[in-house]
């Protein structure tokens, strides 16, 4: 189990520690606590305790067990110091250690260590305070700015403690970073194209994009550098760009041929229809609408790309399914093919979903699972290629 050092110092937003708390745990990560003599002005220990796996204050340090500066902090994978105040960071870059919070904060390799600051906005920007955050990352510190907004001093600026998720987004990526996925960028597509028919009617699909989602979390939090190309639009902590039509599509995925790897889990309409201006109206069609439909050009085989192609492909008819998914792997020269056998546990919009990972020499099948838990799955069978 992976466990973060959860450093609070007395910044007025340390009550977002709890929830940080929370976060963390929910996920599965071992949660210890350091308290800062600041922080303890506004909480009390006991509200930590509740919720934490080990605390370490100025009032519980001991030199029998672990709960000293310099054992605390020794199995914890990553070291986040949040909310950071102005005072905590300067005398963290200056190495002043006449508390046990700076002490235990100086025993942790600054490669391990991220800073998400929380401070009125004149002390922020100070040139000390610039100088030391300067000087920390020099030295291998994470830093997660603070946003503009209007502060619990009534002052309006920058200053105010990061969104809470993309706090966790960037911890979390941290603790699950691989080497091999460092320095690469992955584009991935996901969701339904819609092919307008005229100005507001379209002709769709009923994919949901919750694979493709999984799937651009799962290489986030691996390390990659990700592009996530959606029919939707989400908070995430990585680029997102939206897309309506096949086209739309096209012009991103040729923004983005340079990159390492392409998963194609998005669902391109096969059909396009004729588009007419404005909007059809129903007196004009008494017997009823006939669609013009022309093939839908394969983006897929047909848009240049640099690197790995992972491509998607669903299919209903079980018998020939994987007939068909090798015929698209060699057709479309694609690096990797993922079969999805719709079912009734793996239907449109299921949570769960399982795979079908077919490469020129090798052919894997993944548990039925989770969605999430699939992702990482494929992340690891895309190392291998």
């Amino acid at each position: 189990m992976k466990t973060i050092l959860l450093a609070v110092s007395g910044s007025i937003a340390f009550y977002k520690a709890y929830e940080l708390i929370s976060l963390f745990k929910k996920e599965g990560f071992g949660v210890k606590v350091l308290l800062s003599k600041g922080a303890l002005k506004f909480a009390t220990p006991a509200s930590f305790e509740a919720l934490c796996d080990a605390l370490l204050h100025e009032g519980n340090e001991s030199w029998s067990g672990t709960n000293n500066h310099i054992a605390f902090s020794k199995d914890a994978d990553v070291v986040l110091l949040a909310p950071a105040s102005a005072n905590s960071i300067n005398k963290l870059a200056q190495g002043i250690a006449d508390t046990l919070f700076i002490q235990t904060l100086l025993a942790c390799p600054p490669a391990k260590l991220i800073i998400a600051p929380a401070a009125n906005t004149a002390m922020f920007l100070h040139f000390s305070t610039q100088n030391s955050l300067a000087l920390l990352e020099k030295n291998g510190a994470t830093l997660i700015p603070p946003v503009r907004k209007k502060l619990a001093c009534k002052d309006e600026g920058v200053g105010g403690l990061a969104p809470l998720e993309a706090i966790f987004a960037r911890t979390k990526r941290e603790l699950l970073r691989a080497d091999f996925w460092r320095g690469k960028s992955v584009i991935i597509t996901g969701g339904g194209t819609r092919e307008r028919i005229d100005c507001v009617r379209c002709v769709s699909n009923f994919s949901s994009g919750k694979m493709a989602k999984a799937l651009a979390d799962a290489f986030y939090f691996s390390g990659a550098e990700v592009v996530f190309l959606s029919a939707v639009g989400l908070s995430v902590p990585y680029i997102l760009e939206c897309f309506e039509s096949s086209q739309d599509l096209k012009k991103l995925l040729e923004k983005y041929k340079k990159a390492d790897f392409l998963v194609m889990a998005a669902a391109v309409s096969d059909f396009v229809p004729e588009f007419h201006e404005g909007k059809l109206k129903k007196r004009d069609f008494p017997k009823g609408l006939v669609l013009n439909l022309k093939p839908g050009e394969d983006l897929l085989a047909n848009t240049p790309f640099e690197g790995k192609k992972i491509g998607f492909k669903m299919e209903f008819d079980a018998e020939n399914a994987l007939e068909n998914t090798r015929a698209a792997l060699e057709e479309k020269r694609l690096d990797m093919i993922c079969l999805n056998i719709l079912g009734e546990k793996n239907h449109f919009g299921s949570e769960e979903n399982e795979l079908y990972c077919i490469t020129p020499w090798k052919l894997e099948k993944s548990p039925l699972c989770p969605k999430k838990d699939l992702a990482y799955w494929l992340v690891r069978r895309c190392e291998g290629l």
